[in-house]
């Protein structure tokens, strides 16, 4: 017995273990398949090692194949009539700024420079290529305020702030700033106050740190809690100021504080809500989140004539 049991385990140790040899491996992964690109819709003839896509037969590759080809004939012909219809309008693209809702009734608040000397004015709606004839309803030039209409409800409003943030507080400014070319979408650019830049008891504005720029104009200013402290005015000028104060000064900004806005939107008559509640400290996400869903971007244009 005790021999066939070590004649057994002698056996077992001997079996022999069959697995695929290198070679059929290799000659595998070097196999040239048909490799789908979910992403970008392309089908492509790559060895199978180096497809990041799912791989197809050749009856899916050719349906696919032609499903691309069609969808990018529509593209190019969408594209074309686009230009066309562009060139034969009798007003171009001259300038951008931002707009933010004040309430649900289609009103937006800019500052008064982002639309004046304007022939036409159009509001782009966010993740479109929709422009809405925007109607400017009423201009404060001095304080560069403008209140404009349009047909088009973003998805919320902003509210504006009981009181204003202390010097050194981080702000939230939601806009368009231009970046070689101008954003379709908006962005958050972080920004400090600095009362010793600009003093809102004196001149009505708030001066900022940050890298304010081209496009930012009239967009808000958000304190920690979400709410308006005031809209964009304008960049200044670093060697205007360098100038002044005897100081390089770079990446600086003022914005016209929200008493000044509130005292506009009263004399247009235009409705508007104060959040005089104590508010909840807001993570830079969630302060994107408030004012992309208000915010929109504005179009200036002018005659070709």
């Amino acid at each position: 017995m005790k021999h066939i049991i070590r004649l057994l385990t002698l056996a077992a140790i001997a079996l022999p273990v069959y697995s695929v040899p290198a070679t059929a491996r290799t000659a595998a992964s070097e196999q040239v398949i048909h490799c789908w690109d979910r992403t970008r819709g392309i089908v492509q003839e790559k060895r199978r090692r180096t497809c990041d896509g799912v791989q197809v037969t050749h009856a899916q590759a050719v349906l696919l194949k032609a499903r691309y080809e069609k969808s990018r004939r529509a593209h190019l012909v969408r594209g074309d009539a686009m230009r066309r219809a562009e060139a034969a309008r009798p007003v171009r693209f001259h300038s951008a700024g931002t707009a933010f809702a004040v309430n649900a009734d289609g009103f937006f608040v800019t500052s008064a420079h982002v639309v004046a000397r304007c022939h036409a004015v159009e509001l782009r709606v966010p993740n479109s290529q929709q422009r809405l004839a925007t109607r400017v309803v009423a201009v404060d030039a001095k304080n560069d305020l403008a209140l404009v209409r349009a047909a088009y409800r973003p998805k919320r409003f902003l509210l504006v702030a009981p009181v204003l943030p202390g010097n050194g507080e981080p702000l939230a400014l939601i806009g368009f700033p231009q970046e070689g070319k101008i954003r379709l979408t908006p962005r958050l650019t972080p920004v400090s106050i600095d009362y010793g830049l600009s003093n809102p008891e004196k001149r009505g504005l708030i001066g900022v740190a940050g890298d304010v720029r081209r496009g930012n104009s009239g967009g808000p200013a958000l304190d920690s809690k979400g709410r308006v402290v005031g809209l964009v005015k304008a960049k200044i000028d670093s060697v205007e100021a360098a100038r002044l104060t005897g100081t390089t000064l770079k990446h600086l900004g003022v914005v016209t504080e929200a008493r000044k806005l509130v005292r506009f939107l009263d004399r247009a008559k235009s409705r508007y809500a104060i959040d005089s509640t104590r508010g909840i400290e807001r993570t830079g996400r969630e302060l994107f989140a408030i004012g992309d869903a208000a915010t929109v971007r504005l179009d200036c244009l002018r005659r070709t004539q």
